[in-house]
Formats: C-alpha cells, structure tokens, sequence
C-alpha cells in the first residue's frame, strides 16, 4: 500500500523541485565525469515490443510508462523547455559492457578498492538473491526505518506506516519464480546474512534482509527504485555487492529475464548529493541521455 503522503511529496518534488534541480546542478555534475552536456551519448531504447512479451504481462500499453516519460526524449537534440529540464539518467550500457571482466576492469578503473570490498562483504557471510516481498515484510520495514533520512530525502515509513502496509506477510515459505512475462517485470533483490531460527511473521526463515533493491524492467531499460540498506550494515559495502550480484546476473542471461536488457538505469545525476554520486560513479553509472526509438 502507498503512503498518500509520501506519494503526494513524491509527485510535488517530480514537478517542482527536479526541474529546477536540473537547471542548477546538471553542469557541475557532468563535470564531475570530466564531461559537458556535449559528450553525453544518446542511447535508443525501444518499451514495448509485442512480439516479445508473454501473458499476463503487466505491462498497461496505452501510454509511455511513467519512468520513461521523465527520463526519456522523444526526438533527438531537442531543445524544448521539457527537454532542457529533464532529468540526466545514471546508466551502466548494459548491451557494450561485455562479459564479466569487463564489468570488473570497469569497477576496478573508477576505484581500486571496490572488488576487494565485495569480496570482504561475501566472506563476511552476506550474500545476494531475489526474494519475495511477502515473506520478509518485518525485515523490510526495518531497513526502511533504520534512517530517518535518505538521499532522496525524509523516510516517511518511519513515521506514518507499520510493516503490514509494505505487504500482506507470508504465513508460509514462499520460492521465488520467473515472471510472467520476460521483458516487463519487477523482480526483488536483497542482501541477506544468516541467522539460524530468525522468523518473519512467525515463520522460520534462518536468515536476515539487510538490503534490497526492487528492480524493474520495461522492454529495453532496467532501472533501480527503492533502493535501501540498513544503517547498520551500510559500511559493509552491501549495497555495492548487491549491485554487483544482480548486473552480474544480467551479463550472464541465464535466465529469459535477464536477456536482451541494453540499459541499467539508477535515478539521475541530479539525485542526491555529492555522496551518491560518488556511489554511482564507483559502480560503473555515467551520465547518458534516453530517447524512445
């Protein structure tokens, strides 16, 4: 269930604040990847493509969805007030990345510290894997609660809602399984450290989430939302293992739901302050620019 507040604050911040954001910090942030709005690359990415999905997809298609509709243009080279105060999408080419060396040449170019931090992270016993919502409600509500502020700004869960409004719990152990349709889906990642006899909602689950992301796909584009670690663990490089488990998981394409994906997109470079950033850039991000093909 979503907060009427928090969604009220969302969209408020979506028209007002985000545009002005772009105007104030959009340079000074594309210096900091030694670019001007010159050397940002266009990627064409392609939402819905028929002949690719499976029923029941989730997909509704009468209308662009609502994430590319703030970070995706229309026509290239634009110069229309919509297309100077849209936001500059964070994006890992996820289709000219290449293998899995490569992933980590990049990690290892941006810093020198980033492997050896998550390799620290899995020996420490934490570990990466999709999961389902219902079966570890508590555990998200406390990593939700954990901050009262996060870089996209207060945590109005902390506040205003309990864990029963995140979802309904599980009464039983639930397995993950594919979704219905491969190229339009929402998929939760979390991190997890075990604890034999932890329960959620009353039901053994012998390990605790300390981390998750929700990850969505729409057609050509896969991007992070509600991307949250507990304070606690924060210093342990969870959220960079968590990163690195699921673009690894994408560079293999074991799975039809990680097949064919040519973008990973994490918020904008406008989004958050210099910390963030850094973040983003350490995890292989950098400035680009969406246009619907």
């Amino acid at each position: 269930m979503t907060n009427p507040i928090s969604k009220f604050a969302v969209r408020l911040h979506q028209a007002v604040i985000e545009p002005a954001l772009v105007l104030a910090l959009r340079r000074s942030r594309l210096r900091r990847f030694d670019m001007t709005a010159g050397d940002v690359a266009e990627y064409p990415v392609e939402w819905h493509r028929p002949q690719d999905c499976r029923a029941p997809c989730p997909l509704h298609t009468d209308k662009v969805p609502k994430l590319l509709r703030r970070y995706a243009g229309q026509r290239p080279h634009s110069s229309t007030w919509s297309e100077r105060t849209r936001l500059t999408p964070m994006l890992i080419a996820m289709d000219r990345l290449g293998d899995a060396a490569a992933f980590d040449a990049l990690l290892k170019q941006r810093s020198s510290r980033t492997l050896s931090k998550i390799r620290k992270a899995e020996r420490a016993g934490y570990g990466a894997r999709q999961f389902m919502l219902a079966s570890h409600v508590e555990d998200m509500h406390a990593v939700r609660t954990s901050m009262a502020f996060r870089a996209a700004g207060p945590v109005f869960d902390r506040w205003f809602l309990k864990p029963e409004h995140i979802d309904t719990p599980a009464t039983e152990r639930l397995t993950v399984g594919p979704p219905c349709c491969p190229v339009h889906w929402t998929i939760w990642w979390g991190i997890f450290l075990p604890e034999p006899g932890h329960r959620q909602n009353g039901v053994e689950v012998g390990e605790r989430l300390v981390a998750y992301v929700k990850v969505m796909r729409i057609g050509d584009v896969v991007h992070y939302t509600e991307i949250m670690g507990h304070r606690d663990r924060l210093a342990d490089s969870v959220m960079m293992l968590l990163h690195y488990r699921i673009v690894r998981w994408l560079i293999a394409q074991d799975e039809p739901a990680a097949k064919g994906a040519k973008v990973l997109l994490y918020g904008a470079a406008e989004h958050g302050g210099a910390g963030l950033l850094t973040w983003k850039k350490r995890a292989g991000f950098v400035p680009g620019r969406l246009r619907l093909a």
